[in-house]
């Protein structure tokens, strides 16, 4: 009766463990396989009495195992841990493998030998254990470079696969617009194809974006989880070609992180799975959400390093500009007075001729205009320029500078066309910013037409603006240079340098404190306009 009870006792005890507890006969065929057993491989144990041990263990493992087992029926010990001081690997009934610890005792049972196998899936284990390493991993490889587009390739990389199957990066630009950054692929194979979902420019986040996930989380706080996989790839991926590419690499189920850095949004991270029905867990989505804040701080950390070399690249090109150009107007003064201080005693002809003084005030012009653009610069750089605006007639405006120039283009035998609609209404302007910007034009122009050329200046309504025009026949501007224009001391390598190389950048500067825009339109070989607009 006390046996029939321990029995009974045990059977409870095995049949409730959370553990999976597999009772093996003489032959290591299943004779007993506990709820537990059910839970951790997916079979009932109805489906695995009477199978062999092999059959819960992947192939490539089955024959050492095995003989792990035989070794272990023959000898004297009474139990022991299989595979000890490493783990061994189940394979539950839809394929998936699983890290286990196990252990094997041999016991007898109503005068039959048996063997009573113990097995823990280690999975969540482990997948803690690899989410604490990629969190301890991230802290230094991230703060181990302060290049933008390496930090942006190793965020991509680092998640992949403990977080998702593949992964892309997408960053806000300050304008509102979003860019693909990086992205990565657990399978080496698939690389080309998630590098070409990388885009090297911005895209508006219009309305529609917007709605979607991927533009809220992107100015959120917290990660959301997606199981609508074919919005998502809607949203993200607007033109054929780059979303068809995305579809390619699978997607189940996406957990978006939103990436911020001093309380702003600088962007989101986009994770996958691929297998059907997987998904994120809430463990994940904490990771993923302590590995973004490593993320973003990476990535401010370079912003603000690549800022800091280009204040200094900017500050030597200013002293180098300096430097340069104040050094004619300053020659050209020390000269000429060094001439009048060089008179000999009793020498009675004039202290100076009038084209002398002429020249002189001209040099000092010229470094004043110098000192006045460098000024500008700063104060557009800060935000500072004012503009004082008061009702203007462009028509007049436009009128007054081409007639300034008018001068300047017979001298440089240019033919200068007038295309100015006389009944522009008024805008709201500072008139002599703008003078400056129309003086930066056709001066540009004047020194870029070779000798015959045509210039032709336009001013007309466009929409809800005026829009004033500058074009010429003169050498064009590559495709490659044109985005580079606008930007201060840059100039475009394949013309002679001419001026601190700050016009453009000051009238961009100006243009837009207005509301406007400014622009080219160039085609190389055949000539370039140059245009501004001005909100009525």
């Amino acid at each position: 009766m006390a046996d029939t009870h321990s029995h009974a006792a045990l059977a409870a005890i095995v049949g409730i463990a959370a553990d999976a507890i597999i009772a093996l006969d003489d032959d290591f065929r299943i004779v007993r396989f506990n709820k537990g057993a059910e839970q951790t491989f997916g079979w009932t144990e109805s489906e695995m009495l009477g199978q062999p041990l092999d059959r819960l263990l992947p192939m490539a493992a089955r024959a050492m195992h095995r003989g792990h087992v035989r070794a272990f029926a023959e000898g004297g010990s009474e139990s022991r841990r299989m595979a000890d001081r490493r783990e061994i690997a189940g394979i539950r009934r839809n394929g998936d493998q699983f890290p286990a610890e196990a252990s094997i005792a041999r016991v007898t049972i109503d005068g039959e030998r048996t063997f009573m196998v113990t097995l823990r899936d280690v999975s969540e284990r482990r997948r803690n254990e690899e989410r604490q390493k990629l969190l301890a991993t991230a802290g230094w490889v991230l703060a181990a470079s302060l290049d933008v587009e390496s930090t942006m390739a190793t965020i991509a990389e680092l998640p992949v696969p403990l977080l998702g199957d593949w992964s892309l990066l997408v960053l806000l630009t300050a304008d509102g617009q979003v860019r693909r950054a990086a992205a990565s692929h657990t399978d080496p194979r698939r690389h080309d194809v998630s590098s070409g979902l990388v885009s090297r420019t911005a895209e508006p986040l219009d309305a529609d974006l917007a709605a979607t996930s991927s533009g809220r989380v992107a100015h959120e706080a917290e990660a959301q989880r997606i199981s609508d996989v074919t919005s998502w790839l809607s949203a993200n991926f607007r033109d054929s070609v780059t979303r068809e590419r995305a579809a390619s690499l699978g997607a189940s189920a996406v957990l978006i992180v939103p990436l911020r850095a001093g309380g702003r949004a600088i962007g989101a991270l986009h994770l996958v799975r691929i297998r059907p029905g997987a998904s994120h867990s809430i463990e994940d989505v904490h990771v993923a959400d302590q590995f973004a804040g490593l993320a973003a701080l990476a990535l401010e950390n370079a912003r603000l390093y690549q800022e800091s070399r280009r204040a200094v690249r900017e500050r030597d090109d200013m002293l180098a500009i300096v430097s340069h150009d104040l050094r004619n107007p300053v020659n050209a003064i020390v000269m000429l007075t060094g001439a009048v201080l060089g008179r000999e005693p009793g020498d009675e002809r004039p202290l100076m001729e009038r084209e002398d003084v002429e020249a002189i005030r001209g040099a000092a012009r010229q470094a004043d205009g110098l000192i006045q653009d460098l000024q500008d610069v700063s104060r557009i750089s800060n935000s500072r320029l004012r503009v004082e605006r008061r009702p203007v007639l462009l028509s007049e405006l436009v009128k007054e500078s081409a007639d300034m120039f008018e001068p300047v283009m017979e001298d440089a035998v240019l033919r200068f066309v007038r295309r100015i609609d006389e009944n522009l209404p008024l805008v709201q302007a500072d008139r002599h910013r703008l003078a400056q910007v129309m003086s930066n034009l056709l001066g540009n122009a004047v020194r870029f037409t070779p000798h015959g050329g045509e210039i032709v200046l336009t001013a007309e309504r466009h929409d809800d603006s005026v829009r004033v025009g500058v074009r010429d026949t003169g050498p064009g501007v590559p495709a490659e240079d044109v985005p580079r224009l606008f930007e201060r001391h840059w100039q475009a390598p394949r013309l002679l340098r001419a001026g601190s190389g700050l016009g453009l950048f000051i009238a961009k500067g100006i243009v837009e404190a207005h509301g406007g825009e400014i622009g080219i339109d160039s085609e190389l070989g055949k000539g370039s306009e140059f245009w501004f607009t001005v909100p009525l």
